[in-house]
C-alpha cells in the first residue's frame, strides 16, 4: 500500500511538473506594430474608395452639367420652335384662305355652276381643252396645297412631342444622377467618420509603438513586464493638488450642458479662482500627454503609470491649462506636471481654457485605473472610485483641504 502511494505521489509530482503553466496572451511590440500596420493599411483603402467615389461623383455631376445645358438647349429650342408652330398656324390659316378662293374659282363666283358645266360652257373645242387643263391644275394645285398644310400640322405636332419626350428624359437622367450623388456623398460621409477614427487609433498606436521603443522594449518581450520592470517603485496615492474641494465624485451624474445623465470617470477638485500646481499623484513614469490645446472633452491631459507595492496602475489628470512634463519622464510625488484649467467660459479667471469642450469651472481632474493603460477609453474602461486609494473629504462635507497628505 504505500509502496502504490509512492507511485501516485510520484507521478503527480510528475506531471504537475509537466504541465504547463497557462498564462493569458501577452502583447508584445511586434504586436502592437503588426495592430499599426493594419490601421494604416484600412486608412489607405479607405482613402483610396474615397478617392473612387469623389472621382464617380466628380463625373456625375458633370454629366448633370451636361444634361442641364441640353434642357437649356431644349428650352431654346422649344421657344424656337413655338414661334415656328406660330408661323405654321399662320402658313395653314394662309392655306385655307388659298384653298377656299381656288375652290371659288373652280367653281365660279356666280352660283351652282359645278366644274362639268364650267367646262362644257366653252365655246368651242380649243376652249373647252383649255378649262378643263385649267380645272385640273387647279385641282392639282388644290390638293399639294391641302397635302402641305397637312404636312405642316404633323409637323408642329411631331415638333411639340419631340422636345417633351426630351426634356422629360433629360430630367430623369438628371434625378437618377442627383440619387447617386447623394448616394455617394452618404458612403464618403460615412468614410470620412471612419477615417477619423482611424486616423485617432493610428495615431494612438504609433505613439504606442514610440513609447515602448524609447522604453527599450524588445520586439517580443511582454509589454507589461518591460513596463513594470521600468517602473519606479511606491507605497501609496496622494491628492494632486494641495488646496481643494470634492466638487465632483466618480460615478453617473447629471451633466447640464449635456442635458442627460453621463458616467463620470473620476474625481473632481475645486480648486477656487487662483493658479493651481497639478502634482503626480505617486511616483511613476508619464505615458501620455495631450498638450496640443484641442477642442475637445478633457482638454489638455497627462497619463502616469505607476508601480504601488507591486500594482500597476495608471492615473489621468484632465482639463490642464499648462502642461510641464513629457512622454518617458520618471516623476515623484512632488513633480508638478501642470496647472489646472477647465474654466471655458471666464476669460478674465485663472486656468482659462476656451479649447476644454466640456467644463465650465477650474478644477483638477484624477482617474485611476488598474493596469498600464495608454488611451483615456482604455483607462476608463479599467477605472474605479479614486476614494479606494486617495483620502478625500467625506462625500458632501463641502470641507477644503491645505496640503496633500492630511487624512480626513
Amino acid at each position: 500500500m504505500k509502496k502504490l502511494f509512492n507511485i501516485l505521489f510520484s507521478i503527480t509530482v510528475l506531471t504537475g511538473f509537466l504541465i504547463p503553466t497557462i498564462k493569458p496572451n501577452a502583447k508584445t511590440l511586434n504586436d502592437f506594430q503588426k495592430e499599426l500596420d493594419q490601421k494604416k493599411a484600412e486608412y489607405n483603402k479607405n482613402k483610396n474608395e474615397q478617392n473612387s467615389l469623389n472621382n464617380s461623383k466628380n463625373i456625375s455631376q458633370k454629366e448633370i452639367a451636361s444634361a442641364q445645358k441640353e434642357i437649356k438647349q431644349a428650352e431654346d429650342d422649344m421657344i424656337a420652335t413655338g414661334n415656328k408652330i406660330q408661323q405654321l398656324d399662320a402658313d395653314i390659316e394662309k392655306k385655307n384662305i388659298e384653298i377656299k378662293e381656288l375652290m371659288k374659282l373652280v367653281q365660279l363666283s356666280d352660283g351652282d355652276i359645278s366644274y362639268l358645266e364650267y367646262a362644257f360652257g366653252a365655246a368651242d373645242m380649243t376652249d373647252f381643252i383649255h378649262r378643263v387643263s385649267m380645272a385640273e391644275e387647279l385641282t392639282a394645285y388644290n390638293d399639294k396645297l391641302v397635302k402641305e398644310m397637312n404636312q405642316m400640322v404633323e409637323q408642329s405636332k411631331q415638333l411639340q412631342v419631340e422636345l417633351k419626350q426630351k426634356q422629360e428624359k433629360l430630367n430623369a437622367k438628371i434625378q437618377e444622377l442627383n440619387k447617386k450623388i447623394a448616394s455617394y456623398n452618404a458612403k464618403i460621409e460615412d468614410l470620412s467618420d471612419i477615417q477619423v477614427d482611424v486616423l485617432e487609433e493610428i495615431n494612438s498606436l504609433q505613439k504606442t509603438v514610440n513609447y515602448y521603443k524609447n522604453q527599450g522594449c524588445s520586439p517580443n518581450q511582454d509589454i507589461n513586464t518591460c513596463l513594470g520592470n521600468n517602473l519606479p517603485y511606491d507605497t501609496a496615492f496622494w491628492r494632486p493638488v494641495s488646496y481643494g474641494y470634492v466638487s465632483s465624485e466618480y460615478g453617473y451624474r447629471n451633466i447640464s450642458i449635456y442635458g442627460y445623465t453621463k458616467m463620470h470617470y473620476g474625481t473632481d477638485m475645486g480648486v477656487g479662482k487662483r493658479t493651481t500646481n497639478v502634482y503626480a499623484s505617486a511616483g511613476g513614469k508619464v505615458a501620455v500627454v495631450n498638450s496640443n490645446n484641442s477642442n475637445s472633452c478633457g482638454g489638455n491631459y497627462v497619463l502616469i503609470h505607476h508601480n504601488i507595492k507591486g500594482t500597476e496602475y495608471t492615473t489621468a489628470y484632465l482639463h490642464l491649462y499648462k502642461v510641464y512634463v513629457s512622454v518617458g519622464q520618471q516623476v515623484t510625488k512632488d513633480t508638478v506636471i501642470g496647472l489646472a484649467g477647465g474654466n471655458n467660459s471666464n476669460p478674465s479667471l485663472p486656468g482659462y481654457t476656451p479649447w476644454d469642450g466640456c467644463s465650465t469651472g477650474q478644477h483638477a481632474h484624477l482617474t485611476i485605473g488598474k493596469g498600464l493603460q495608454l488611451s483615456i477609453s482604455s483607462l476608463y474602461s479599467h477605472s474605479f472610485n479614486p476614494r479606494t486609494l486617495v483620502n478625500f473629504p467625506a462625500i458632501g462635507s463641502g470641507k477644503y483641504w491645505n496640503d496633500r497628505t492630511t487624512k480626513f
